[in-house]
């Protein structure tokens, strides 16, 4: 073998060995966001999203991601502002390949649809922290109500950034309709309302919803079920979707996202004290089946 072959190979083994000394690992990332005590004004009941996020970490943290690679955003804090702030901060670190994880827990409503894109004439939306229940002219119009157009823009942007082997999952505590049907008694609580919030003819639209859903949605219940929240053992409120990840000991990033969203429908069907079915759409990603 000749001086230049030898020398050719080593250059060959140099590069590589440099590439995988540079290139970055893949991160494991997450964003809770948890409402419990809305403000009075608002007129949205006592839910505990909050204690969510607490249990919800502590799952994360047990499935490998690190403390600094996860932030939370709660009560006060998760206003319309702060949740988007949050959104965009995560695009911005995240990386190509990178694994992300986002949990909403709170309030969830029905908004009218400006854009004409839904069926049924409205928009799924969250309800964070200075989003009032209903709509009243030159006080409060829907402004800060968080549709799934926006957050549809959002989750865009960051499957641009993590590209095709980068994994996105977006769980969803919350609910957009609420039994009427049944007195609350003192342990009960639930999420959402049948109340929806309608925009008068006019109003400003907002747009950015795509029809491709490029990530896995995991939800509380199905669309025409009520999300009520669950007493543990320890006596605190739970969402009971919350409550059936952070209890289970599964290996997001060896099983299957369709036999893990097995079990937890098991679970889920077994702490849920009335009717009440997970809602899944989308895949974990384009090229795996794992969620992590």
């Amino acid at each position: 073998m000749t001086v230049y072959r030898l020398t050719a190979i080593a250059f060959c083994i140099f590069l590589m060995l440099l590439s995988a000394v540079t290139l970055p690992a893949r991160e494991r990332r997450a964003l809770l966001v948890g409402i419990g005590e809305y403000p009075a004004e608002s007129e949205w009941t006592l839910v505990h999203g909050d204690n969510d996020v607490r249990i919800i970490r502590e799952f994360l943290l047990g499935q490998g991601v690190k403390a600094e690679c996860i932030e939370t955003v709660t009560n006060e804090k998760a206003t319309k502002k702060g949740i988007l702030s949050a959104l965009e901060r995560l695009a911005n670190t995240a990386r190509k390949g990178d694994v992300v994880y986002i949990h909403f827990s709170g309030h969830g409503q029905q908004v009218t649809d400006l854009d004409g894109d839904e069926e049924d004439g409205f928009d799924e939306a969250w309800v964070p922290y200075d989003a009032r229940k209903k709509y009243v002219a030159g006080v409060y119009e829907g402004e800060n109500h968080i549709i799934d157009d926006e957050i549809n823009v959002c989750l865009k942007k960051l499957r641009a950034k993590v590209g095709a082997k980068g994994r996105i999952t977006l769980v969803s505590d919350a609910c957009h309709s609420g039994s009427g049907s049944r007195g609350l008694g003192d342990d009960e609580y639930f999420r959402g309302t049948d109340e929806k919030f309608i925009l008068p003819s006019g109003s400003p639209h907002r747009s950015g919803r795509s029809n491709t859903v490029e990530w896995l949605f995991i939800g509380a219940c199905k669309s025409y079920q009520t999300n009520y929240e669950l007493k543990a053992p320890d006596g605190k409120f739970y969402g009971c979707l919350s409550y059936v990840i952070a209890d289970s000991e599964v290996d997001l990033s060896a099983v299957p996202y369709t036999d893990v969203l097995a079990q937890w429908a098991e679970a889920l069907e077994e702490v849920a004290r009335y009717p009440q079915e997970i809602d899944a759409e989308g895949t974990a990603s384009r090229e795996s089946n794992k969620i992590f």
